[in-house]
């Protein structure tokens, strides 16, 4: 849980700052093209965190119950990045 919520808050900064370095540098016609990428970020990142987990699964009794806890709350944030990636991709681009 702590790494999809670092994963979440570096995804989210990192847009904040890019939108506001791209603002002062005069380029506010890129940033239509940047807000996609967040969603689409933290879906990668999830999809990568759940293959760690999946990796747990081989593990003692004890990785195995953490990996399933773990890819419970994985799973939605993942379906849930994708189809804001999706809406955003659609309305944006």
């Amino acid at each position: 849980m702590i790494a999809s919520l670092v994963l979440i808050t570096g995804v989210v900064l990192v847009v904040v700052v890019g939108s506001v370095v791209l603002s002062l540098m005069g380029l506010s016609g890129i940033l239509p093209s940047l807000v996609p990428l967040a969603p689409w970020l933290v879906m990668v990142g999830t999809a990568m965190l759940m293959l760690t987990e999946l990796l747990l699964l081989f593990g003692s009794s004890e990785d195995r119950k953490t990996a399933r806890r773990d890819l419970n709350y994985l799973l939605p944030t993942f379906f849930v990045s994708a189809a804001l990636w999706y809406v955003a991709q659609k309305l944006l681009w």
